[in-house]
């Protein structure tokens, strides 16, 4: 009698799941390095350059990588992992420029990796659990980080200078880096992951160089995708002056950055379990209601945490932390408590900002391919943002003007999303090509092909198409 499994391996939330643990062990570790401020050195210049290269490469190829996904399918998510350990190894060696130049091989690798997480995370489960997917792959991804986090803090616990962690951090972070790149060989191809009522989440061909040229070129047509830069913008701008400057300015000793650092990443796990829920909620109302609560929800912690870092921020600048002799504040300095619990509503904010801008996507789409290329036009904003954040960073712009600058971003692409949020459908209907039995394009409701034997049809789904045939009529 063979063993069985006490879960479905082909379940859609199993795989989230797995694309959640491989994200723990790649893009979870460089996290955690990356949250400690400069990547753990005492100086942060080498690690915004890095960062910077990172996002411009990051930029052209989450634009690539949903085609390349599309075409290739998952198996693209081992040379991606691979170019985390790669970029963590260099930090082994005191050439900057060689960092420099992986971070630019780790932002096509991260291009990649993120465009297929998206088109699964978004695609492969039910409607009504796009919220719950979203929590189960943010709580595995930050479990890492925080897991990551923990390394540095116990390492250099008895280290209160502000010197550059030890060798073995880096090498730990490498041996789960490549754990995790080589997880990748255990998910299954889309056509094999079947929902609990028996349908594949993806019954596509693998796609061709010409047919995602036109779809991605088309995603700069699509008023939606244009009206949400702004909200894709801010997803990450605020890294930079969470890690670099408020973490990693010079503010903060090494065991306080370490410490903030786990916390940061503690309640990213607790804001993506609660948000995640709270989004499928159903008793909060009908999924354009939870879009419009969602948003505001955000929109006020955002601007409470923001007011409160501009009070921290009139306790230092740039110029002040670099006076000889400057007392940097430790774990158990007066007024420490209050530094840490802002950076953990910090970490909190970036699960909730980002988990709502993967069920906002969600709820335009189904598709698998689509909702790749949608988290591939996602990210490239959102890295050409963080580029030019990272450089805002590098010139030494006065700190407290990055704070103004975030509020000014991350406050119009939430005022602009409400826009989104008023048209948000409580059932997807769309039409799908490229299908694996050679058929002509065919309508898709609520994530299921519309081929229903018994000719019953629901009320709502028919309502639902109409409005869909009649929107792209007259568009």
């Amino acid at each position: 009698m063979g063993f069985k499994l006490p879960f479905r391996y082909s379940d859609p939330n199993f795989q989230v799941f797995l694309v959640g643990f491989i994200c723990f062990c790649c893009p979870g570790m460089f996290n955690a390095l990356n949250g400690m401020g400069g990547a753990g050195q005492a100086d942060p210049k080498t690690t915004n350059d890095a960062n910077t290269a990172l996002a411009v490469t990051f930029t052209v190829c989450s634009l690539i990588g949903a085609p390349v996904y599309n075409i290739f399918g998952h198996r693209i998510l081992l040379p991606a992992g691979l170019a985390y350990v790669l970029y963590v190894g260099s930090y082994l060696t005191p050439n900057a420029a060689f960092t420099i130049a992986t971070g630019a091989i780790l932002g096509i690798g991260a291009g990649f990796l993120w465009t297929a997480q998206a088109g699964i995370m978004m695609s492969y489960p039910d409607e009504k659990d796009k919220g719950k997917a979203f929590s189960i792959f943010w709580m595995v991804f930050n479990l890492g980080a925080t897991v990551g986090a923990a390394i540095p803090l116990g390492n250099n616990w008895n280290n209160d200078g502000a010197g550059t962690v030890k060798i073995g951090t880096y090498i730990g972070f490498m041996v789960i880096m490549g754990f995790g790149a080589c997880m990748s060989l255990a998910l299954l191809p889309a056509s094999k992951v079947i929902r609990s009522n028996g349908s594949p989440v993806s019954l596509h061909k693998f796609s061709n160089w010409k047919r995602e040229c036109i779809e991605v070129f088309r995603l700069f047509t699509d008023w939606k995708m244009l009206i949400l830069i702004p909200l894709f913008a801010g997803s990450n701008w605020f890294y930079t002056y969470q890690f670099q400057v408020y973490n990693g300015g010079g503010f903060f000793g090494l065991r306080a950055r370490s410490l903030n650092n786990l916390i940061y990443w503690l309640c990213q796990i607790v804001g993506a379990g609660f948000f995640g829920w709270l989004l499928d909620w159903s008793k909060l109302g009908n999924r354009k209601m939870r879009a419009i609560f969602g948003n505001t929800f955000i929109l006020a912690v955002l601007i409470a945490s923001w007011i409160g870092a501009i009070f921290v921020q009139k306790k230092f600048t740039y110029e002040s932390v670099h006076v000889e002799g400057y007392v940097q504040v430790d774990v158990d300095t007066p007024g420490y408590a209050g530094y840490i619990i802002l950076y953990a509503v910090f970490g909190l904010i970036d699960a909730i900002y980002q988990g709502f801008i993967y069920w906002l996507l969600g709820t335009m789409t189904n598709d698998n391919e689509r909702a790749a290329r949608y988290g591939g036009f996602y990210k490239t904003i959102q890295n050409a943002a963080a580029a030019i954040a990272a450089q805002v960073d590098a010139i030494h712009t006065p700190f407290m003007t990055q704070i103004y600058i975030n509020l000014a971003i991350e406050g119009v692409g939430l005022l602009l999303a409400y826009i989104v949020c008023f048209r948000v459908s409580d059932v997807t209907v769309e039409q799908v090509d490229n299908l694996m039995d050679g058929q002509s394009p065919e309508v898709m409701v609520g994530g299921q092909l519309d081929t229903i034997e018994d000719g019953k049809r629901d009320v709502k789904v028919e309502h639902e198409e109409k409005a869909y045939a009649v929107s792209h009529t007259s568009s």
